[in-house]
């Protein structure tokens, strides 16, 4: 029975990195898209210096995208150790 769990559980760590991923890729555009639309009504220094902290943001939500990447790749390569290292006992 642990057997089978344990890859089921590998499964969901790699799902909820996945999905935390989405996430922070969703939350950067939400971003992204209200600045332009506040921009609409608002076009002044102030609003430059609210674009800064907007990008400032969108790059730290970025930031991780490569390394939480990296991260579910090696996951998944582990599961699979795993799955062998699970098929070999008895």
């Amino acid at each position: 029975m642990a057997g089978k769990s344990s890859p089921e559980a590998m499964d969901r760590m790699i799902n909820n990195i996945t999905k935390f991923i989405q996430v922070q890729q969703s939350v950067a555009q939400s971003l992204k898209s209200d600045y332009i639309a506040v921009g609409e009504e608002w076009d002044d220094k102030q609003y430059q210096n609210l674009g800064a902290v907007i990008d400032q943001a969108v790059a730290t939500l970025s930031s991780n995208y490569a390394t939480l990447s990296e991260c579910t790749t090696r996951l998944q390569v582990l599961k699979r150790m795993l799955e062998d290292y699970l098929s070999h006992q008895i």
